[in-house]
This record gives structure tokens, sequence and C-alpha cells, in this order.
């Protein structure tokens, strides 16, 4: 996530489990999807930027990673139901009662089973077909909590990406990179940004933020953090959960960076075309 940005989400001061990576001038720390240098490439000639610390693979269970997926392709018949509880965090309630009114038997199905597979998020969940209310507890652990406003969508959307590239560097025999949650630090140690992930294919950078709460509206923010990291504009993509079909266009259009939203194969779509307008150039 971008630095200083108010979302919807509150995070406290939890922060993910990161592992140092490296400064620049020094040698890189090897990760599992790591085929050249690394993110030395990304920083560098930006004075005195370091790259403090990356997210790690080895930490995130491939059930938690599974589960991740599950609710961004649900997306669009949870997402309010996720920004309630979102709510339910903010005032400091446990207990929820969430109403499922107004959705069809079998979205109602579908609801329900995915709040039953999120295990460690939510507990003691039931379903009340005379209140047509979705019933149960937060688990108020500082991993479930950030899962739960934000940290979900960033996996999935990086293991989406994660397997495109994979197709796309097996049919053009091109090597790749991806990280997830790279904090980038001045020399004393100061935080000046984070990307949610960054990737590299065919030696050319790429930056993508992930937006699941209602209320980002910044537009003009990552648009400046391209030109920060000599990044041009059409190798940034912001992915946002809420957005609309039309204002993602209208804000490509202005601001000369990708815009997506979660409907069906959209984001594979995006990465692609993005990717490709470069390898193909």
């Amino acid at each position: 996530m971008l630095k200083a940005k108010a979302l919807c989400a509150v995070n406290g001061n939890l922060t993910p489990e990161i592992r140092p990576l490296m400064s620049v001038g020094e040698a890189p720390v090897p990760t599992a999807d790591t085929h050249g240098n690394g993110l030395r490439d990304l920083i560098d000639g930006i004075q005195n930027i370091m790259i403090e610390s990356v997210g790690s693979d080895e930490k995130i269970p491939e059930a938690v990673g599974q589960l991740a997926i599950k609710m961004m392709k649900n997306n669009d018949l949870v997402k309010d139901l996720l920004h309630e509880l979102r709510q339910f965090y903010i005032r400091g309630q446990k207990d929820f009662r969430l109403s499922l009114a107004g959705k069809s038997d079998a979205e109602k199905k579908q609801i329900i089973s995915l709040f039953q597979d999120m295990a460690g998020l939510v507990s003691n969940v039931r379903y009340f077909p005379a209140f047509q209310s979705l019933n149960g507890s937060l688990v108020v652990m500082p991993k479930a909590q950030m899962f739960l406003t934000g940290q979900y969508l960033e996996l999935a959307v990086y293991q989406t990406i994660k397997g495109v590239l994979q197709k796309l560097s097996v049919k053009y025999k091109a090597e790749y990179e991806i990280y997830r949650n790279v904090r980038v630090a001045d020399s004393e140690g100061k935080l000046k940004n984070e990307f949610d992930i960054a990737f590299q294919f065919n030696e050319i950078w790429y930056i993508v933020e992930c937006k699941s709460g209602k209320c980002f509206s910044d537009w003009s923010s990552f648009a400046e953090l391209g030109v920060t990291y000599n990044i041009v504009p059409d190798h940034l993509l912001l992915v946002d959960a809420y957005i609309s079909d039309s204002k993602a266009e209208c804000i490509e259009y202005f601001c000369d960076y990708y815009v997506c939203n979660l409907s069906g194969n959209t984001l594979q779509e995006k990465v692609t075309k993005m990717v490709m307008n470069d390898f193909a150039a």
C-alpha cells in the first residue's frame, strides 16, 4: 500500500511478517520467484533509497492462499459484507449480524459456504432463515484482522499475477520476478513507500496497488509514484474491488495507468495486456 493513504480499513499497528532483503550495493537475498538481480533495478539511480524488506511466501500456508483466491473470486457477492466486517473492527465489536435479504437462495448458499470456509477469521457462523441474517463472531487476532482488512486481496492478486507471468514466461521464454509487500525506506530507515506487488517481466518493472475498501479516490498519487521511481505510467496497475468499468476507463484515460476491478478474468486480461504491450514493442 502507498504510504500515508487514508483507507477505510483499520490496520492499527499491525505489520505483516517480513524479512530483510537488500539495500543498493548489497547482494540480493534469493526468493522462490527470483530469476535475476531482484529489486535492485527498481530503485537503481535513486539516491538514499533502499529496499527495507519484502514479504515472504514461506509465511503464507497454501490453504490461506486458496482462501484469499476464493474471497477474491466472490468479490461481487461478498464485498459489501466484508466492508461491514471492517466496520465491526472499527467499532470494536466482536459479534456480527449480516443481512442477506435480497440475495437469491443460490447466492445465500454461496455466501454461507464461503463464511464457513473462513476458519480462523470468523467463528460460530450461523444462518437464521427467519431473519435472513448471517451471525457469527470475528476472530480478534492480529493476523485475522490484517487478512480481512485487505491482505486477502493482496495475496490473491499476487498469486493471480504470478500465474499469468508463469504462462507468459514459458510461452515467450522470458524471465520474470515477482515480490509482494515491498517496503522502501531512505538511508535513515524512514519508510517512503510500500508496494503491494512489484514484478519484472523481460527486464521491465511494474507496480501493482490493491484496494479492497470503498473510499480510495486519490487517483493522482499512483501516477506520482511512477514518476518517483522512474516507471512510466503504463507500467502501473491499480486493482480496486469497488470500481466500476466506466470509472476505470476514465481513470486510465486521464491518468495513463491501468485500472481494473475483479469481475470475471479482468485482472488476468489487464496484466497480460500491460506486459504484452511492452513485449511486442
